[in-house]
Parts: structure tokens; C-alpha cells; sequence
């Protein structure tokens, strides 16, 4: 397992990076119409969110 520490400085950061990035990604999902790559965003989508609530919780 990685283990990352931050400063409160970066987790800031980090957060923000992630919430812009997932706000880009549902854009990107609700305008695609290839199921398979649609599903693929959807996962990504999933992952990121999690990864976002990990770091919030820091």
C-alpha cells in the first residue's frame, strides 16, 4: 500500500485539483455517447471520488 503524507497546504491542493478534475469529468460523461468509453469516464469517475474523500478526511 503507498502511503503519501501532506501538509495542510497540499491536501488543500490536492482537493481542489481533484474536485475541478471530477467536475470536468461528469461534463465529459454526460457528452459521451460511446457506451464502452462512457463506462470507462464512469469508473474513472468513481475512483476520483473516492481518492477525494480519502484526502478530505486527512
Amino acid at each position: 500500500m503507498l502511503q503519501l503524507e501532506l501538509n495542510p497546504q497540499e491536501q488543500e491542493t490536492l482537493t481542489e485539483v481533484l474536485s475541478s478534475f471530477l467536475s470536468e469529468l461528469r461534463t465529459e460523461v454526460r457528452h459521451t455517447d460511446r457506451r464502452e468509453f462512457r463506462q470507462r469516464l464512469r469508473d474513472e469517475e468513481r475512483t476520483i471520488k473516492e481518492l477525494l474523500d480519502r484526502v478530505q478526511r486527512l
